[in-house]
């Protein structure tokens, strides 16, 4: 009898050993998905609270990761694995799909700690990385725009990007660079299109991305502002609106730029130099030097012949010497008027008092009076 019973019970005694394993199996994992639901919703409570990302290059052993914009899942897992941040590509790959992850990834340069689990890392890297903020305000130079990104700490190759910027047939979708013209002395050729504002880059940007999210702005504002319109009512060219506008920046303040804009074409109707310190200026920042308020003679002979010498050539310098702003452009395009400002059509100079304000002149020896009297008053 016994013996009978001894199969059966064994039996019995597996399947106790068995139920019991699974629910301590059950158990363990029960456990393991809370907690690492817990783990979840304290990342995502630290995303919403930062309103971005909660780790930075400054966190205790963050490993910077780049996500490039070509990247699918799988490139993204062999550079985790690369980098020590997991250990199985076909395991990422597998749950990417199973979380809804596939194809979420978001581009840029995210920041994540060696302990993290394959979920904490798809939730790190399906958010929104955290941008560098620049700003470039109106009249900033190509070199110094550059300057400023590189100060924020971007990684871009300024040589290669100053390759870019030399050659704007690289953005032909946009509707003004079948515009710039080649001219003889113009080295940045996309100066001046590249639109004054606070932007917000990857750290790791590439040369290209960084031009093309300025140029979609300059698109932008370019296309919905009626400029081309306007231009051509005036038979001006978009290059020459922003060339002339880029100088009217530099000249005086946002109230009297359509005044000074109406003086510069009052004298190119006449065939008249432009004559502006702002080109000089333009010249002295582009070989380091400070600006002046008055140019003196040894600048102009320092300069002379130069493409952007507005007192030793006619006409409009070879491109825009800055990045003008709206107030600027819009000046140009629509200057002061007779009703507006009356014998507008007779002013032909102005001087700058030096106190944020310019005066105003129909006449060489009215003009010349006035600028003796400001410069000894300064």
């Amino acid at each position: 009898m016994p013996r009978r019973l001894s199969k059966p019970i064994i039996i019995l005694l597996v399947i106790i050993v068995l139920m019991a394993a699974a629910l301590v199996g059950f158990n363990f994992g029960y456990q393991y998905v809370r907690d690492q639901d817990k783990r979840l919703d304290s990342l995502k409570q630290q995303f919403d609270e930062h309103g971005s990302a909660p780790f930075n290059k400054d966190t205790p052993n963050a490993v910077e990761v780049y996500v490039r914009q070509q990247f699918d899942t799988k490139d993204i897992a062999e550079m985790l694995k690369a980098e020590g941040l997991i250990d199985n590509t076909l395991a990422f790959e597998i749950l990417s799909k199973f979380n809804g992850f596939d194809g979420q990834y978001r581009y840029g340069t995210h920041y994540l700690l060696p302990d993290m689990s394959y979920d904490e890392i798809m939730v790190v890297l399906t958010n929104e990385p955290d941008p560098v903020t620049v700003t470039f305000i109106e009249g900033m130079t190509y070199n110094q725009m550059k300057k400023q990104m590189l100060d924020a700490g971007m990684r871009f190759n300024p040589d290669l990007l100053d390759a870019m910027v030399r050659r704007p047939y690289l953005f032909t979708d946009y509707s003004f660079v079948p515009q710039i013209e080649t001219k003889p002395g113009r080295e940045w050729m996309l100066q001046g299109y590249l639109w004054p504002d606070t932007y917000q880059f990857d750290i790791n940007a590439t040369e290209q991305q960084i031009l093309k999210i300025i140029l979609n702005n300059t698109e932008r504002h370019l296309r919905f502002g009626g400029y081309y319109e306007r231009a051509k009512k005036l038979n001006m060219t978009i290059d020459e609106v922003m060339t002339l506008a880029s100088i009217v920046q530099m000249e005086g303040g946002i109230v009297e730029m359509p005044k000074i804009a109406k003086v510069f074409q009052n004298r190119l109707e006449r065939e008249m130099p432009l004559q502006s310190c702002a080109t000089i200026n333009y010249l002295r920042l582009e070989d380091g030097l400070k600006p002046v308020l008055w140019v003196l003679n040894d600048d102009l002979n320092k300069y002379r012949g130069n493409a952007y010498n507005t007192y030793s050539l006619d006409g409009l310098p070879a491109g825009p010497i800055n990045s003008p702003g709206t107030i600027a452009i819009e000046a140009v395009l629509w200057p002061a008027t007779e009703r507006t400002w009356p014998g507008a059509d007779k002013y032909l100079y102005f001087v700058a008092t030096g106190k944020g304000t310019s005066d105003f002149s129909k006449t060489y020896e009215e003009h010349a009076q006035k600028a003796e009297r400001y410069s000894k008053s300064n």
